[in-house]
């Protein structure tokens, strides 16, 4: 009887496991369905990019001067434009300094020359009578000494130091007056009426608002990817890199517009950096009307416009892993699903893939090889990745920004 039900268990079982076969089914008790990592994904697209490299900066006039007296003497006026912010124009006077002791000292130099040029005259007047009565009493021509040339040579050099007395109290009086030599700011202004200014005293600081720069540091990997002039060569502003300049005070952005000029040919010894001069034109808006001025001292932030290339994958900065590895997400099948244990799916397998990174910086990557456009970029993080392990795609996004 024993043997009897032993042996009917072992029928029952077989014809339960040729159903299972036939139906090619498990019970759902008996599958285990571990949950899977979900992922973010992004469609790899061919596309046309253009390079924009970063960098930060502060912005200064490319043109500055410190005043300083010429002249020493007693500030008789200061112009009401000379101080601090204030906008000047070319050859107006700023200040001036007591005149009346230079005005004295150019008459005296005026009188010297009217003497020195009557004393010439007299030795020209002398020196032709000795040579008359020479060739009368004697043949021939008079030596140097008895024709008064040492005389009239003399004469001459003491007409020449009077002249350039007179020439130097004339520009010693004209220092009495100091003039903007461009239009353009005040920056400082150190100086007020009755104050006495000394030979070199500091005046005051200009700069001109015609044109700002800005030098921006580069690593030298970076050069590659702009257009720069050759060493040396003068660039056109139509024909130069464009860079974008911003600034943000608060809620409110600011952008500029300028150009890449020059580069400065030399590595800084401290940080190993190139450095970029940028120029924006107008800064303060004098001749456009811009109601936001690009001020002396303002840090930017600069987008430098570079190189174009074509068919590259640009994805997000947290797609790579490492230095040139991507993780892709494979079409292929699970091999539950290829048996028919499990309903085809959203989950796929993670693959690592080696990729040739052209640039990469904080926003972005541009890869130009390795990714076949329409292969899908996993974007989000995930820890304990393996390759080939299976995850579910959670978000197709196909677009790049």
């Amino acid at each position: 009887m024993k043997i009897i039900c032993t042996f009917a268990v072992a029928i029952a079982g077989i014809a339960f496991a040729a159903v299972l076969v036939k139906t090619g089914k498990r019970p759902e008790s008996q599958i285990a369905r571990p949950k899977l990592p979900s992922v973010e994904v992004r469609i790899a697209e061919a596309t046309r990019h253009t390079y924009r490299i970063q960098s930060q900066g502060t912005a200064l006039p490319r043109t500055s001067i410190r005043l300083v007296s010429e002249v020493s003497g007693k500030v008789v006026s200061v112009a009401g434009s000379f101080d601090t912010g204030l906008l000047v124009a070319k050859d107006e006077v700023l200040l001036k300094i007591d005149s009346r002791d230079y005005e004295l000292a150019l008459t005296q130099a005026k009188a010297q020359v009217a003497q020195a040029e009557l004393q010439l005259q007299m030795e020209v007047k002398e020196a032709d009578v000795v040579r008359r009565e020479w060739q009368l009493l004697n043949q021939g021509e008079p030596t140097g000494l008895q024709a008064r040339e040492p005389q009239l040579a003399n004469a001459r050099a003491a007409l020449q130091a009077a002249l350039a007395s007179e020439e130097a109290a004339k520009r010693n009086l004209e220092r009495c007056e100091i003039r903007a030599p461009f239009a353009g700011m005040v920056a400082r202004a150190n100086i007020r009426p009755g104050q006495f200014a000394a030979l070199a005293t500091p005046l005051g600081e200009l700069f001109a608002t015609d044109i700002a720069e800005v030098r921006l540091p580069l690593i030298s990997s970076d050069l590659s990817f702009i257009d720069l002039p050759r060493t040396g060569a003068k660039v056109a502003l139509g024909q130069a890199p464009k860079v974008s300049l911003s600034a943000q005070a608060g809620d409110r952005r600011t952008e500029w517009l300028g150009h890449i000029v020059r580069s400065e040919e030399t590595l800084d010894p401290v940080n190993r950096m190139v450095y970029l001069v940028a120029q924006v034109t107008d800064p303060y808006g004098l001749a456009s009307g811009n109601p936001a001025p690009l001020r002396s001292g303002t840090f930017v932030r600069a987008s430098i416009e570079g190189r174009t290339q074509e068919n590259v994958i640009v994805l997000p900065r947290q797609a790579l892993r490492g230095k040139d590895r991507v993780w892709i997400v494979s079409e292929k099948s699970t091999l539950q699903e290829w048996l028919g244990y499990r309903e085809p799916s959203h989950h796929k397998r993670l693959i690592f893939r080696s990729v040739n990174v052209s640039f990469a910086d904080a926003k972005q990557v541009i890869i130009t090889d390795g990714i076949q456009p329409g292969e899908q970029v996993i974007t989000s993080l995930l820890a304990g990745t393996i390759d080939g392990m299976e995850v579910k795609v959670r978000e197709l996004d196909s677009t790049n920004e």
